[in-house]
């Protein structure tokens, strides 16, 4: 697996990002289907049955995208009653729906509820606080979830694992200064203080470290605990049989570790304290099936000397099409899309956006001289970009297409979406 070849590159793709443009203005978001179907038969193969795989949607919710996973077996991952809408949209059901999110309303535990009064609830619900697990219990027990032949809602608990993942701070969320999940005295605390009751069944555990993650043993040291404490959970609740392990993966570019390692590292720290994979187990990756299929196409505006810089360009796509340059300093290869990108000489240029704040730029790259109306390409644009998009300085919505297999140009959109009203939170039957 480490060894597999990466997803299609630049030269594959440049003459469908040049179309992409031309059918419909820039700045354009381009979803690469072969390159998103490659990175999921990679973890699929890294992950094999009976792992559970779920796509986290807050990568990129485009109905599309969620759609072409769900039809390969994956289930979706949501932090909102939005993307839940979201994965519906695209054809996935309830039972096929993990809900996680560290601020989830009563109006959204409340959906979650409903859909059990339905008879179809989602795999299962990760509780992030014991406040958020005694409101639920309160819904659920109100509903009369787990009689008079209404289902239960399974539930995980949400562990903080108090580790020091390997990426950059704003997505470390396993950290134990973090404000994600609870420590293992709230978890036993719950268990103890009888959370599973017959509407409220606890599965097990939930942890997430962090995303991008530079090496393994975050990841390994987080799982293992997390199989530990199901092993503590499991005294006191029969049916405690799941782990999910989160994501996190980082691109397979630039050296990075594949799936297959952190899967091996798991199963090997876990040998080493005598613990083994649960029966029921999942991954939630986002940034990995999509990160590298992403292009956004944007088209110069300035182009001039700019001392220090041989070069300095502004684009019409910036950080409100995407924001993790501005927001983590992440860095996102550009390409010159015109003829001078194989030709002429190359010169050290300042990307810039066209958002009026300072921090709005691609930062340095290497690329030809450019003049107003070229087009370039910023890669790896997949994941945390389209699903981050900013109304900021009121710049509308970018078009959004889907390049498939067969080279055809999809158009696609985002369903809009309800807030749930407040009112619904007291509109189960009781």
């Amino acid at each position: 697996m480490t060894g597999s070849s990466p997803p299609r590159g630049f030269a594959e793709v440049r003459g469908d990002l040049v179309r992409a443009a031309e059918c419909f203005g820039t700045p354009v978001y381009v979803v690469d289907a072969i390159a998103l179907e490659t990175a999921a038969a990679r973890l699929e193969a890294a992950f094999p049955a009976p792992w559970i795989r779920q796509y986290s949607l807050k990568a990129n919710d485009l109905p599309a995208v969620v759609a072409t996973l769900a039809a390969r077996g994956w289930g979706a991952n949501v932090v909102s009653s939005g993307e839940w809408q979201q994965a519906a949209n695209a054809g996935v059901r309830r039972p096929a729906v993990t809900f996680e999110g560290i601020g989830k309303s009563d109006a959204e535990l409340t959906w979650a509820v409903q859909g059990a009064v339905g008879g179809e609830p989602v795999r299962w619900v990760a509780l992030e606080s014991a406040a958020e697990a005694w409101a639920l219990a309160a819904l659920a027990d109100r509903a009369g979830l787990g009689r008079d032949g209404r289902p239960a809602l399974d539930v995980l608990l949400r562990i903080n694992p108090q580790v020091s993942p390997e990426t950059l701070p704003g997505l470390a969320v396993g950290a134990g200064s973090s404000k994600f999940g609870m420590d293992e005295a709230e978890i036993m605390g719950l268990v103890r203080g009888g959370i599973d009751r017959p509407g409220l069944r606890v599965r097990g555990i939930h942890v997430h470290v962090g995303s991008d993650l530079g090496d393994v043993s975050a990841w390994a040291d987080a799982g293992a605990r997390a199989v530990r404490l199901l092993g503590e959970v499991s005294a006191y609740v029969e049916r405690a049989d799941t782990v999910d392990f989160g994501g996190g993966f980082p691109l397979e570019l630039d050296g990075g570790r594949g799936p297959v390692e952190f899967h091996d590292a798991l199963v090997r720290r876990l040998a080493d304290e005598g613990l083994e994979l649960p029966p029921r187990r999942a991954v939630e990756p986002g940034r990995y099936l999509v990160g590298a299929a992403g292009w956004l196409v944007g088209r110069v505006l300035h182009a001039r000397p700019r001392p220090p810089y041989a070069q300095q360009v502004v684009l019409d796509a910036g950080m409100t099409e995407l924001i993790r340059p501005a927001l983590y300093g992440s860095h996102h290869p550009v390409h010159a899309l015109g003829p001078g990108e194989d030709a002429g000489e190359l010169l050290e240029t300042a990307v810039e956006g066209p958002v009026c704040e300072s921090t709005d730029s691609f930062g340095l790259h290497v690329l030809p001289g450019l003049g107003r109306g070229d087009l370039v390409a910023v890669a790896r644009a997949g994941a945390y970009a389209a699903s981050f998009t900013s109304r900021y300085n009121g710049r509308p919505h970018p078009a959004e297409v889907v390049l498939r297999a067969d080279g055809s140009l999809e158009p696609c959109a985002r369903v809009h979406v309800e807030r749930p009203a407040a009112s619904e939170v007291w509109t189960v039957p009781g």
